[in-house]
């Protein structure tokens, strides 16, 4: 009886999943991933999107020290975490590089999350948004 998880048998010839090495599998095994050729950012790209974020949380912070209309300043709060959000997920959480059925998966939650904050900042607008 097994737990679920794949030991290669003794003495099978183990070779490297993809073609930066990493994990080993048997040599006879399919590699789904591999086969794909998903190119992943490389530290270029991570210190790129690393600087962007950087950049836009200095504006963030710049921002609620500003005195504009609180309505703006919560729009304009609102879109730069979300840019944040989306460079995140797409290059740090690898979504990008992902399954296209897990994308549209995780896209489908956020938008549905979005919606609800939404309706909930809508129906408390009264005692949230100042006018």
């Amino acid at each position: 009886m097994t737990d679920g998880t794949d030991v290669a048998e003794p003495g099978t010839e183990l070779v490297p999943a993809d073609a930066d090495g990493g994990a080993l599998v048997p040599a006879d095994a399919e590699h789904p991933v591999a086969a794909e050729g998903h190119a992943h950012p490389g530290p270029r790209q991570y210190i790129l999107i690393a600087v962007v974020l950087v950049i836009l949380t200095a504006f963030e912070v710049a921002a609620s020290y500003t005195d504009i209309n609180s309505n703006l300043l919560i729009a304009m709060l609102a879109i730069m975490a979300t840019a944040k959000f989306v460079l995140v997920c797409a290059w740090y959480m690898h979504m990008k590089q992902d399954a296209p059925f897990f994308r549209r998966l995780f896209t489908v939650g956020i938008v549905g999350a979005a919606i609800v904050y939404g309706i909930v900042l809508f129906v408390f607008s009264s005692t949230v948004l100042k006018s």
